[in-house]
């Protein structure tokens, strides 16, 4: 999930449908190994725009953001159009906000589903009538909190989700057990965020500060992100920045041992050694789960007025099998919604207990938190 363009950030103008007709800056890309995320408000110029259907052709197009890794999964698409009769175009058309903007805003291309919109972004998508319901028979393998999370609408079906937490760079003794240590002396000038106004894990990081500590109470959010500033935290425009520019457990010349980055990031990290040395070992980093965490959720949906009603579903169906699912995490680096599945022997790095923070928020409480996070911080 990665970058927004502006402080009230793309996300925020998607949920509120108010993207229609202003252009945002597109901001850098974070790291694509990690977790797919939103960015800019709207789709680039340079999206591409298939032509019109033949009459005679049978052509099934598929809305993605530009993170889809749809390669390894190639032969299982390949066996889909031979079943089906049909040919699969893949329409990539930035990231998950620009694919959302331009669904709302009627600029996205002819297609009949999309994928990998989330569940900060398919509500204002199902509120404009865009989506149609499926419940695949392979939803009852979903695990039943996930469900929960997206309210088990069957306008979208869940097929990967993640989480952000905080990574620590082991060399460096031990992580800190609280939120209560990332604002004392001992971690001053540790900490290393992303802006929750241009940056997917920011925005993820920020709400999971939010459900901790509230906007009541002795010590609210507001207090927490004072006493951050106060303590030198460092703040960045983007994941790739923060982590490899400014983590030490990544980059030998950072100075911050702590970094906002997935629950999957030290797994990748193991992955990443493995590949150059042909050995499994434990990874430099490890995560810091201080609580419970956000969860993203991305979904599936099949588009109204589509012309392959009943290849959609099946594609549908597709995306939740054994042979899909198991691929996530080698390819996408998140966690499949289908659980019991074979995974790389490195990915049990990724293998922790976290339990999904409990918050309800409407789209106008974000852009809320995100203009008091700029007051805050000044920023």
């Amino acid at each position: 999930m990665r970058r927004f363009g502006t402080l009230v950030m793309a996300v925020v103008a998607v949920l509120t449908a108010a993207c229609a007709d202003e252009t945002a800056m597109p901001a850098a890309r974070d790291d694509a190994t990690s977790m797919r995320a939103a960015a800019t408000e709207q789709p680039p110029e340079t999206s591409p725009q298939p032509a019109a259907r033949d009459a005679d052709d049978r052509v099934m197009r598929v809305l993605a953001h530009d993170y889809f890794s749809g390669e390894p999964h190639g032969p299982l698409f390949e066996a889909f159009e031979r079943k089906h009769g049909i040919a699969i175009e893949w329409i990539f058309a930035g990231d998950a906000n620009q694919v959302a903007a331009a669904l709302l805003n009627g600029s996205a291309p002819q297609a009949d589903l999309v994928v990998g919109i989330d569940n900060l972004l398919f509500p204002s998508l199902a509120a404009e009538g865009l989506l149609t319901p499926y419940e695949s028979p392979r939803r009852v393998a979903i695990d039943p909190d996930i469900l929960a999370q997206i309210g088990d609408d069957p306008l979208v079906t869940p097929v990967d989700y993640g989480y952000v937490t905080l990574n620590f760079d082991s060399a460096r003794g031990a992580p800190p057990a609280s939120w209560d240590d990332l604002t004392s002396e001992a971690w001053r000038g540790e900490l290393v965020v992303q802006d929750p106004s241009r940056s997917s894990p920011g925005l993820q990081f920020f709400l999971t500060t939010i459900a901790a500590f509230g906007e009541d109470g002795a010590t609210t959010w507001r207090d927490f992100w004072t006493d951050l500033r106060a303590n030198d935290v460092l703040i960045t425009s983007d994941w790739g920045e923060a982590y490899a520019d400014h983590f030490s457990g990544r980059n030998p010349e950072g100075k911050r041992s702590l970094v906002v980055s997935y629950t999957t990031s030290p797994a990748a990290e193991a992955e990443r050694a493995q590949r150059t040395t042909g050995i499994l070992e434990d990874p430099p980093t490890q995560n810091v789960i201080l609580g419970p965490l956000f969860r993203q959720v991305e979904v599936a949906a099949i588009l109204e007025g589509t012309e392959y009603p009943e290849e959609a579903r099946a594609f549908i169906d597709l995306l939740l099998s054994d042979g899909y699912q198991k691929l996530v995490p080698p390819t996408d680096h998140v966690y499949p919604v289908v659980g019991g599945l074979p995974t790389p022997e490195w990915w049990r790095y990724a293998d922790v207990e976290v339990e999904t923070a409990e918050l309800a928020f409407t789209p106008a409480d974000i852009e809320r938190w995100i203009v008091e996070w700029g007051e805050t911080m000044g920023e």
